[in-house]
């Protein structure tokens, strides 16, 4: 049992034998980072070593790029830029570009001389050699003035015998302007012309000698006269939409028999415009045609056409009664009318209105008084209907006292009133005045009427009725009815 509980020992296995192979030896990288140190420190070397000949050589030599007077000066020494100025100055002739041609001022025909003096060194030393890298991209344009001298008096000569100053071959520039059109108001636009600003020319042409310009053009530089409005501008056509508006309206005058009509064919001559395009209307102008108006459409105090109660035709002169216009008035409301631009249709303003309006020489109408002085008789006329006649006693045919010819306007009528005078006061009943103190009354103290009586017991200038004409002529008349007085 004691060996059945034992275990039974074997033999220790042997461990078995591992070969190894040549293994390279280990990198630890230390060795390819000092290669690429070495090969970044000759690059800085050599990077500052271009640096250093390149501050070397630009320290006597112009930067790269430099581009002085539109002379390129890039890497060129002092002397060499110097030469590049000076070696072919006399054929460094200028084209003065026109509209028309091209002409050339020649150095040598005003003796121009150039001396560069220091001033080529003087910018070659202001620039910084150590920045030359900085230059190789890019141009550094630069303008100086070298000093060159010519003859003036030989430059003035040359240029004033240019042919752009030639008078045959110059158009001066001309504004643009509004004009009267045929419908309405127009611009005309501007000329340009070719005027050319002679001394600011010569002046240039001495700075493109300084500046070693070989081309000059005058219209891209400036140097033509230029017109001082253009069709474009603003206020000119602030203007123009100005002076169609107050003109585009009409005005039509009614005159009842006829109308008169005011347009643009009128009224564009009453336009002003100033020279900084502010309108204005001609008052002058204007007035003269109210003035027109009134001569052809006034009838107060001027001949009429009439037919008696006997049928017979006479003209009649003088007298207040009539259409008279009021001359400031209406101007005044003309004014205001044009400047509205819009269509109106009214009469005009009057000082004085007549009854009617039937024609030229007519405007009594149908209704009317009429008093004959040879036959001392008075009618009275309504709608051509003879409401009365009879008798009456008019002014004594002598200075201060006659009862004169003419068509008068009733000034009014009035009951129950006195008229007094120097040597009379008299009470009476109706009372229908006409030319001033004058007028149609009731004679309650006369007991005649008609025939001679008013050669020699005639009124002051009144015309004395009986009672009951005077109640039925003031029952019929009011203020401005006609009163129509002729001879025989």
């Amino acid at each position: 049992m004691e060996n059945e509980n034992k275990k039974t020992s074997s033999p220790q296995a042997a461990e078995p034998e591992v070969e190894f192979a040549d293994l390279p030896d280990y990198d630890d990288g230390s060795g390819g980072s000092h290669a690429l140190t070495i090969v970044m420190v000759i690059i800085a070397v050599l990077l500052i070593i271009a640096y250093s000949i390149g501050a070397y050589y630009y320290n006597s030599h112009f930067l790269h790029n430099t581009v002085v007077n539109n002379t390129r000066l890039g890497e060129m020494t002092v002397e060499e830029a110097e030469r590049e100025f000076t070696q072919d100055f006399s054929s460094h002739k200028i084209a003065v570009t026109e509209k028309e041609r091209t002409e050339i001022i020649d150095p040598k025909s005003v003796n121009a001389v150039i001396d560069v003096g220091t001033q080529i060194q003087d910018l070659k030393d202001s620039q910084n050699p150590w920045l030359w890298f900085i230059r190789l991209f890019g141009e550094n344009r630069q303008t100086i003035h070298l000093n060159v001298t010519y003859d003036e008096a030989a430059l003035q000569k040359t240029v004033a015998a240019m042919e752009c100053f030639k008078e045959e071959n110059v158009q001066a520039p001309v504004d643009a302007y509004i004009k009267v059109g045929d419908s309405a108001f127009e611009i005309v636009p501007e000329v340009m012309g070719n005027t050319v600003k002679k001394e600011e020319l010569i002046k240039r042409i001495g700075d493109a000698f300084a500046t070693c310009v070989t081309k000059i053009d005058l219209e891209t530089e400036d140097l033509y006269v230029l017109p001082q409005v253009y069709s474009r501008d603003k206020p000119i056509n602030k203007a123009l939409n100005k002076a169609n508006s107050i003109t585009h309206g009409s005005i039509t005058y009614d005159f009842s028999y006829k109308q008169e009509v005011l347009d643009y064919n009128t009224t564009r001559d009453w336009v002003i415009i100033t020279k900084d395009f502010k309108l204005g209307l001609d008052k002058d102008k204007m007035r003269k045609y109210v003035t027109g108006l009134c001569n052809t459409y006034n009838t107060m105090g001027s001949s009429r056409d009439f037919t008696t109660a006997d049928g017979r035709q006479i003209h009649v002169y003088d007298g207040d009664y009539g259409w008279k216009i009021d001359a400031e008035k209406e101007l005044k409301q003309l004014i205001k009318d044009i400047k509205t631009g819009t269509d109106i249709n009214r009469e005009p303003i009057y000082e004085y209105r007549a009854m009617c309006r039937n024609s030229e020489r007519d405007d009594v109408g149908d209704s009317y008084v009429e008093v004959s002085l040879a036959r001392q008789e008075v009618w009275l006329y309504i709608d051509g209907e003879n409401i009365l006649e009879t008798s009456c006693v008019t002014g004594k045919p002598k200075e201060g006292r006659r009862t004169y010819p003419g068509i008068y306007s009733i000034t009014y009528k009035q009951r129950d009133t006195k008229l007094v005078g120097e040597d009379y006061s008299s009470p009476v009943k109706y009372w229908m005045p006409f030319d001033g103190n004058r007028g149609l009354h009731d004679a309650s103290w006369r007991h005649e009427f008609g025939g001679n009586i008013y050669k020699s017991n005639g009124s002051h200038g009144c015309v004395n009725l009986p009672e009951d004409a005077a109640a039925t002529i003031f029952k019929y008349v009011d203020t401005g009815f006609p009163v129509v007085i002729y001879e025989d």
